[in-house]
């Protein structure tokens, strides 16, 4: 593997890290690695020598699942703005040719994906990016992938709510939203001239946690960038009659 990435990364300089998750011992959940990958822009010398980290997931005998992670990863770095409605990158070489074409000292690439919960009824993993092309300060972005290994089958918030009761999803978050505010060290000067200047707007980002549906919410979304990504989590004894509870009843330990 190595010596092929090296190939058509044209000498990328890659180092490769594998090591097993360490959460998943028990028999009933998939078994899992963590592959790092490391390169540097070829025949560039220095400490500012532009970069791309990359850390997967890979899930043993679940080979299609592992694909649809490495896409969904690699798609979250749109290095080209032309691959907005595009599949953008297949795989880490196509990346790494694509992002040496414009990079600069210091620019970077981080992509990463770690998981947040896993029982043997579901796992919630994490995809995040962070991309650095100039300017104050760089982009991140995140991602969740709610997957049922017995089925393999990705749940979105669609599947986790009933039809036709998005919009009292949508109600139930904003409640949580606004008991947000009071905690939002940003909002404490004027609250109501905060939510003018950033007013509530949904997301279907969302996660099944142990204890709600958890939503996470992009830079720039919910408050200024210095807020970072916050997430605000939905219990599930506030969203009975709204979630789907026969599918939750499923894959619930």
């Amino acid at each position: 593997m190595m010596s092929r990435l090296l190939r058509q990364g044209r000498a990328c300089a890659l180092v490769l890290m594998m090591i097993w998750g360490a959460s998943c011992v028990a028999s009933e959940v998939p078994r899992y690695r963590v592959v790092s990958l490391v390169a540097k822009k070829p025949d560039c010398q220095g400490e500012l020598c532009p970069s791309i980290t990359y850390k997967k997931l890979s899930f043993e005998g679940h080979e299609r699942f592992n694909a649809f992670l490495d896409r969904s990863l690699l798609g979250l770095a749109q290095v080209d703005p032309s691959q907005a409605n595009t599949s953008g990158n297949t795989n880490f070489a196509d990346l790494a040719k694509q992002f040496w074409k414009t990079a600069e000292d210091r620019y970077e690439i981080v992509l990463g994906a770690e998981v947040r919960r896993a029982t043997p009824s579901v796992i919630v993993i994490e995809l995040q990016s962070y991309l650095y092309s100039g300017g104050a300060h760089g982009m991140s972005t995140m991602q969740y992938v709610n997957w049922v290994p017995k089925t393999d089958r990705i749940l979105t918030l669609n599947d986790m709510v009933l039809r036709g009761r998005m919009k009292a999803f949508e109600v139930a978050l904003k409640k949580q939203y606004v008991r947000w505010l009071e905690t939002n060290e940003f909002a404490q000067t004027d609250k109501a001239e905060y939510s003018k200047m950033w007013p509530f707007q949904f997301s279907d980002n969302a996660a099944l946690m142990q204890d709600g549906i958890a939503v996470t919410f992009g830079h720039y979304v919910l408050g200024p960038y210095a807020l970072g990504m916050p997430t605000i989590v939905v219990p599930y004894s506030e969203l009975k009659g709204i979630l789907n509870s026969s599918l939750l009843a499923k894959i619930q330990p």
